[in-house]
């Protein structure tokens, strides 16, 4: 009687979880996004920049009706201080500007910016800190190119209604 109430239970809070309909807003699937447009990094960058930046536009399309022009600006600010003056900490922040282009009539469709943060400690050796601030720019840059592609199509999505 307990092992069919239990299986009972079970089955009717899967079913109830399954047929909800809820569907997350913001869900991390993969670094890849699926574009219909050429992205282009039009700025002068570091290797860890637009190597992330080749990561996210993968499926850029050469033959595209859109072109994607990227603009991307670091900087890198300490955030903590030690009493003896030294930096403990640091934070990162990517700065991208974007534009899509139609290719036929080459007129700005949609603009806009986006922003990344990270943060890294400084290291007992320089190697250890300079690895740091690496992998730092590659997660804020990682961020704020994620959201150009969000950006991009909840502006079609408004102006498609």
């Amino acid at each position: 009687m307990k092992l069919i109430y239990k299986i009972f239970i079970l089955t009717t809070l899967t079913l109830m979880f399954n047929h909800c309909g809820f569907q997350p807003i913001y869900s991390y699937k993969q670094s890849e996004v699926n574009t219909e447009y050429l992205a282009l990094l039009v700025s002068e960058n570091p290797f860890e920049v637009q190597e992330t930046f080749e990561e996210v536009f993968t499926n850029s399309k050469d033959s595209a009706n859109y072109q994607l022009n990227v603009t991307i600006k670091d900087t890198n600010e300490p955030i903590l201080t030690n009493s003896d003056g030294t930096i403990a900490k640091y934070r990162t922040e990517v700065y991208s500007d974007f534009a899509l282009i139609d290719s036929n009539t080459k007129k700005v469709i949609f603009s806009g910016y986006t922003r990344g943060f990270a943060q890294y400690e400084t290291q007992t050796n320089e190697y250890g800190t300079e690895e740091k601030k690496r992998e730092a720019l590659k997660i804020a840059t990682l961020n704020a190119l994620q959201s150009i592609p969000i950006k991009i199509q909840n502006y079609q999505s408004e102006n498609s209604e």
